[in-house]
């Protein structure tokens, strides 16, 4: 029985490097279309910086001195999608509007997908920067979101830029994927119609 045992986990040990080379090796359907994807940008303090749109960036956790390179960049408001985590004191004196969309990695939810689009519908408040830890997984979902409910993007084009635009998806996370698969766009438009509350923290001074 032991070495019945014993042989089971060594097998297993040996799988599971396997399923992880093959896991990040798996190719995603390429764009249906030709569509620009977000571009990298180099600022000190702004790790994985993107700009998606003319007035949207996003990317991973700023540094003190990130922030104050996007008010430089003219961005208005920061929206930070992390979990049990706040940079209020980072931002303090930069004039940045800041708001929190926490977001479960593991669990996304359309209320998050929601709350995230309401505040990008306030025009008055762009630019916006958006980010998770790292800008790689709940930012990519989320960019991922507005290319398809605001930019009009097919599911497997934004999918693709998601996995393989460069922010850095961890294969890992195939939930991500799996919840843009069966995301009721329709659903999220009408919510967007609803009356969007206000900023709660804007702006930020000390």
């Amino acid at each position: 029985m032991k070495k019945r045992i014993v042989f089971s986990l060594l097998l297993v040990a040996a799988l599971v490097p396997l399923y992880l080379y093959f896991s990040a090796k798996r190719v995603y359907p390429p764009p249906a279309s030709s569509r620009g994807w977000a571009v990298r940008i180099e600022k000190a303090g702004l790790p994985n910086l993107h700009r998606v749109s003319n007035d949207l960036y996003g990317g991973g956790q700023p540094t003190a001195e990130g922030f104050r390179q996007l008010k430089a960049m003219g961005v208005k408001t920061v929206i930070s999608l992390r979990f049990f985590h706040s940079d209020r004191d980072k931002i303090a004196g930069t004039d940045l509007a800041y708001e929190e969309v926490p977001m479960n990695v593991w669990h996304a939810e359309d209320e998050d997908a929601v709350r995230f689009l309401k505040l990008l519908a306030d025009r008055n408040c762009a630019p916006f920067y958006f980010y998770c830890h790292l800008g790689s997984d709940r930012s990519g979902l989320m960019c991922a979101i507005y290319r398809i409910v605001i930019q009009g993007w097919t599911k497997d084009e934004a999918i693709a830029e998601m996995t393989q635009g460069g922010f850095g998806f961890h294969v890992i996370f195939q939930n991500l994927v799996a919840y843009l698969r069966r995301l009721d766009v329709e659903k999220l438009k009408r919510q967007m119609l609803e009356l969007r509350e206000p900023m709660s923290q804007t702006p930020h001074t000390d």
